[in-house]
């Protein structure tokens, strides 16, 4: 960071404006930092509207259905007897019961993974979806869902000074089904992305850490790739074929 005493940064302006000028700056360099590799969108639901069915047709869940999925214990175990789905809501691995009640799966900082028809989950203090693999080389990806509330003022207006909260919910054999109330709800869903390698832990995607990861022959034709295409590490679409080059 450069400090300039008794000039001017730039011609024209003096020291007295740049002083309101440094904190804006300082601002956005911290929110480009905080959002690099994450995106978020925002979804304002109307009071009394389902906000499960406001997200996605299948609500919370991963999955429209629940279905069989492989459990890989880190003690080698396997179970695959019961039905289950990934609530995003929650963040937790669901499965429905004999009885037919839709719970929580209880051990689940116990598992390595869970692998369905299509897709596999990691889990390191919650669970990340693996998009592509590439030289050993995992792409994950991980949900976070929060939620704003806002009480309806007077001529049915929003009130802007609504507190954040979570959405309440009920389980009731397999499907979520929220609480309606009298309130506006803006649902906000932040995306981050990861690169892993085993045995080594996960860091954020950025083109600095997947150069790091690639084996050397692999380095010189990545970099060669992301200089000729225009590619985010804050889009799937992007990411998926930065993955697609790397394995050709």
């Amino acid at each position: 960071m450069a400090i300039f005493l008794g000039q001017t940064l730039f011609p024209g302006i003096s020291i007295s404006v740049m002083r309101y000028i440094a904190p804006f700056t300082l601002l956005f360099i911290l929110i480009s930092n905080f959002c690099y590799g994450q995106t978020a969108r925002s979804i304002r639901v109307k009071a009394g509207e389902d906000v499960a069915q406001a997200y996605s047709p299948q609500g919370f869940y991963r999955f429209p259905q629940f279905g069989k999925a492989t459990l890989h214990f880190r003690s080698g175990i396997r179970s695959s007897s019961v039905l289950f789905n990934y609530n995003m809501l929650s963040g937790a691995l669901q499965f429905i019961s004999p009885k037919g009640d839709t719970l929580d799966l209880a051990n689940a900082a116990d598992l390595d993974s869970v692998a369905f028809e299509k897709t596999t989950f990691i889990f390191n203090n919650g669970f990340f979806e693996i998009v592509s693999q590439s030289d050993s080389i995992r792409l994950l990806k991980k949900v976070v869902l929060s939620s704003q509330y806002e009480d309806i003022g007077a001529y049915g207006r929003p009130n802007p000074t609504g507190s954040i909260t979570n959405i309440k919910e009920i389980s009731v054999r397999g499907a979520v089904y929220s609480l309606i109330v009298n309130q506006d709800i803006v649902l906000t869903e932040d995306v981050t992305w990861f690169l892993m390698r085993a045995p080594a832990g996960m860091i954020k995607a950025n083109k600095t850490n997947l150069l790091k990861m690639l084996p050397a022959e692999k380095q010189g034709k990545t970099e060669t790739y992301l200089k000729q295409n225009k590619i985010s590490f804050q889009q799937e679409n992007d990411l998926k074929r930065l993955f697609e080059a790397i394995r050709g």
